[in-house]
């Protein structure tokens, strides 16, 4: 039953990760700029976001951050999310998705 339970939470986790990374493409289309800026920003936030979550935030990441540098940047990162959204009229939204990654992350984390 554990098992099913941790799954379902890097589900989540996964989920809200790619939440994040709709959110920058939303984000860079709403910008108050010419086509080709907003176009370029919808595609370049959320790369800049792939290209940093690869790079620091992941199981697998090519740079390994002590544990908590790798919480720090992972907590920014849905922060990030968060605040994109507060900035697109739904802070309610941006408060969901930093609260729900962050008692699932501290679930998650807890001895079994």
């Amino acid at each position: 039953m554990v098992t099913v339970i941790r799954t379902l939470g890097l589900l989540l986790i996964f989920l809200l990760e790619l939440t994040v990374l709709a959110v920058g493409v939303r984000w860079g289309w709403s910008l108050d700029a010419p086509t080709a800026v907003r176009l370029a920003a919808a595609i370049g936030v959320p790369l800049l976001l792939a290209g940093l979550w690869g790079a620091f935030g992941s199981p697998r990441a090519g740079v390994r951050l002590p544990p908590p540098a790798k919480y720090a940047f992972q907590a920014g990162w849905f922060v990030a999310g968060g605040g994109m959204l507060a900035l697109l009229g739904y802070w309610w939204l941006g408060l969901a998705l930093v609260v729900v990654w962050a008692v699932v992350t501290i679930l998650l984390r807890r001895p079994a």
